[in-house]
């Protein structure tokens, strides 16, 4: 009797513990689904090669270059298909997309740094070579090759 409350506490602790996992994907979601206020004019094609190479499922699903294009244009969404280059400003970011891949600014590689994945540079993105991807990024590391699909992407 006296372990009751034991077990009924860590029972809410486990029940809180996944309501609050499961809530995290909710609100990835939810952010992902969202839109900037402004987005690019234009997206340089680089950038389409780019998220094709660093997220496989992206061209395996039919987006059309317009349809990659649109996402990309958008602050939110090219966060979440290249997180190096979160902590730039939406401004910069709007810039960035409009011209190709390899002007764009060195990226932010710490967010790489624990990866297990292989890891494309600019240039491979960029040509859509994905041979010899390295196992430790470098300074011109754009992304890991990733399965599924950037989040706010359907």
């Amino acid at each position: 009797m006296s372990n009751l409350p034991l077990d009924m506490s860590r029972s809410a602790t486990a029940l809180t513990m996944l309501i609050a996992l499961a809530c995290v994907g909710c609100k990835a979601r939810e952010l992902g689904a969202n839109y900037s206020d402004t987005q690019s004019e234009t997206v340089d094609n680089t950038w389409v090669t780019a998220v094709e190479s660093c997220w496989p499922a992206v061209a395996h699903q039919g987006y059309s270059t317009e349809g990659v294009k649109h996402y990309l244009a958008d602050p939110l969404h090219f966060r979440a298909a290249f997180t190096v280059y979160a902590p730039l400003s939406d401004e910069t970011l709007r810039s960035t997309v409009a011209a190709p891949v390899t002007n764009a600014p060195m990226p932010d590689i710490s967010v790489l740094m624990h990866t297990r994945s292989p890891i494309l540079s600019r240039a491979q993105a960029a040509t859509g070579s994905v041979a010899n991807p390295a196992t430790v990024p470098g300074a011109d590391s754009l992304c890991t090759i990733q399965p599924g699909l950037p989040v706010g992407f359907r």
